[in-house]
């Protein structure tokens, strides 16, 4: 208990940025199930050959 009090500022810091971390996935996991991210990083851009490719994909099995 005693390293527990000690290192409390160091446990504080980890849970926040534990947090932080756990609530970006979760909004990349969401903007992906929702459509709005291509998996490279961009937004859907007509520029990116990533999103492209994927666009042509779509097109031919529809």
């Amino acid at each position: 208990m005693e390293w527990l009090v000690e290192n409390a500022m160091s446990v504080i810091m980890l849970l926040v940025i534990a947090l932080i971390v756990f609530l970006i996935i979760r909004s990349k996991i969401k903007a992906k199930k929702n459509g709005k991210g291509c998996g490279c990083g961009c937004s859907g851009c007509s520029g990116c050959s990533s999103c492209a490719e994927k666009k042509q994909k779509n097109v031919q099995h529809s």
